[in-house]
């Protein structure tokens, strides 16, 4: 078959129109989606939806920001649309609605819009995150027990043992510089340095002795197997970029191609490590009060008394208990390090803060004997106040999702009728900076959660850990790794603004959490007593 070319300038200038008119129609075609359902939104452009700004704008707007602008836009209505490049997602604002959704009527909306599929990433598809309909369930309810305040007071020493690591690293430092690990400089009799990084070792040593039930000292050993695969998990840039957001634009295109996010050689890198574990502590009959003793216990015993219900095809195996150290891994290391970095900014720019929670740490390490409890962690009061201010001003998930998995309709004015595939988003960060619900939001006050004034916080305008059955089942775990890191490090040093520490602070999105542009740095001053 001959095919000639020979074609004139109309014939060319046909089909360039023909192929522009197909890419707008395949580009647009569910910019009705609200309009037919009668769904107030926000007006997208082709391809990029409502995030354009995010792409390709010369102020860059970064989620955070798009989540408040959809929010503040979307102002008088209970709920509105938004299209995440061509995927239209439903806004809930209303509290109330929220409520509906995440706890009076979730059997509707159970599941999350994930990334992972089992066929192309089958051990990051076996975690909690990952899981739908009942299977989420079985799993959940296997997990429950192993952040139970009993099990969490038998990790606690583990925790301890990593924050005791990071004051005597950076007492180390304020001596002399270590031959390994970060770059920390002097300045007179204040250590300078950026304390995500500072943070984020310190989080991977708490996952892995808590999760992967291994020591690792991250700080003296900065180039160790553990830590660096952990940041390959993480980091997001180059190739991967394009595969994150071909995700956000059609996940089911991206799984049908079997592309996959996470690194192979990560996951097998942590695969072997769990399963070689797991045969060694049941070979020589080792107990650790870890995740993974807990997981093993969990699978040795299922279905028991606490399961009675979980489906015999639903049992752990080695795979499952991999899954969720990973998932434990991936949704806790990078949040609570970002969490202690925003804690640290706010304490240093505001001192008398700073002192006021200093001395409420000292009043109980004289009480304790000079050492911290489980018990005398969590009677911490101003402690708490401080890191719930924290969350509230830099939520460790800037939104959250569902999907209605069966057709139901919001009894609001007006009426919304959802069906099986729709993605709703709970916008935590406009929530949270939000007037109505929290006056002069961008002020940092712990007060807010005081005794007396935290009744008066709407806890469905309040939301870092989510709401419902399907809330983070590791908030206490987070909260308890936090706090302590705080209580051990302002007992040693006093925090500082220095030079480059950045002054306003803008907020920027580095891979999946929130962070300042410029880095966090600040110093870090040895106290007297």
């Amino acid at each position: 078959m001959i095919i000639d070319w020979d074609w004139g300038l109309t014939d060319w200038a046909i089909l360039i129109v023909a192929v522009i008119l197909v890419l707008y129609l395949w580009g647009t075609r569910n910019h009705g989606h609200f309009k037919k359902r009668n769904v107030p939104y926000l007006k997208p452009v082709p391809f990029f939806g409502n995030m354009r700004p995010a792409i390709c704008s010369k102020n860059k707007e970064y989620f955070p920001d798009y989540i408040l602008r959809t929010y503040r836009e979307l102002k008088d209505h209970p709920y509105g649309g938004t299209f995440s490049f061509m995927q239209p997602v439903f806004v809930l604002r209303d509290p109330e609605v929220i409520k509906t959704v995440l706890v009076k009527d979730f059997d509707h909306f159970t599941d999350h819009k994930s990334f992972f599929s089992e066929a192309t990433e089958p051990i990051w598809g076996k975690s909690l995150y990952n899981l739908s309909g009942e299977r989420w369930k079985d799993m959940r309810t296997i997990l429950s027990p192993a952040f139970t305040s009993s099990k969490l007071k038998t990790m606690f020493p583990l925790v301890s043992e990593c924050c005791q690591q990071l004051v005597q690293y950076l007492e180390q430092c304020h001596q002399q510089q270590p031959e390994e690990g970060l770059e920390v400089q002097k300045d007179g009799e204040v250590l300078v340095l950026e304390l995500k990084d500072l943070f984020t070792r310190y989080a991977s040593d708490v996952i892995a002795t808590t999760a992967f039930g291994i020591g690792v000292d991250s700080l003296k050993q900065p180039t160790n197997e553990f830590y660096a695969m952990g940041q390959k998990a993480f980091k997001i840039g180059g190739l991967r970029t394009l595969k994150f957001f071909g995700f956000l634009i059609s996940p089911k295109l991206m799984q049908i191609l079997g592309v996959t996010l996470i690194p192979k050689k990560v996951t097998e890198f942590f695969r072997t490590m769990i399963h070689d574990t797991i045969a060694t502590r049941e070979r020589e009959s080792i107990v650790r009060p870890d995740m993974i003793q807990l997981l093993m216990q969990a699978k040795k015993d299922a279905p028991s008394e606490n399961v009675k219900d979980v489906d015999k095809k639903h049992e752990l195996d080695n795979d499952d208990i991999t899954a969720q150290a990973l998932m434990f891994f991936l949704d806790g290391c990078d949040t609570t390090s970002t969490l202690l970095c925003f804690a640290s900014h706010q304490l240093a720019v505001h001192p008398d803060i700073q002192e006021r929670l200093q001395h409420e740490i000292d009043e109980t390490l004289r009480e304790g004997g000079g050492k911290f409890t489980y018990e005398a962690i969590n009677g911490m009061k101003y402690l708490d106040m401080v890191v719930s201010e924290t969350l509230r001003m830099f939520p460790p998930a800037v939104v959250g999702d569902r999907l209605c998995v069966k057709p139901y309709t919001l009894e609001v004015e007006p009426p919304l009728e959802l069906q099986p595939g729709d993605t709703l988003f709970i916008p935590i960060y406009g929530l949270h900076h939000d007037p109505d619900h929290f006056p002069d939001p961008e002020r940092f006050d712990p007060e807010r959660f005081s005794d007396e004034n935290k009744n008066k916080v709407n806890p469905l305008a309040y939301l870092p850990f989510g709401a419902g059955p399907r809330s983070c089942i590791g908030s206490r775990f987070a909260l308890m790794e936090t706090k302590l890191a705080l209580a051990h490090l302002l007992s040693a040093f006093n925090l500082k603004v220095i030079a480059k520490t950045p002054m306003p602070m803008k907020i920027v999105q580095t891979g999946f959490n929130m962070s300042v542009e410029g880095g966090f740095w600040f110093g870090l001053e040895l106290r007297s007593s």
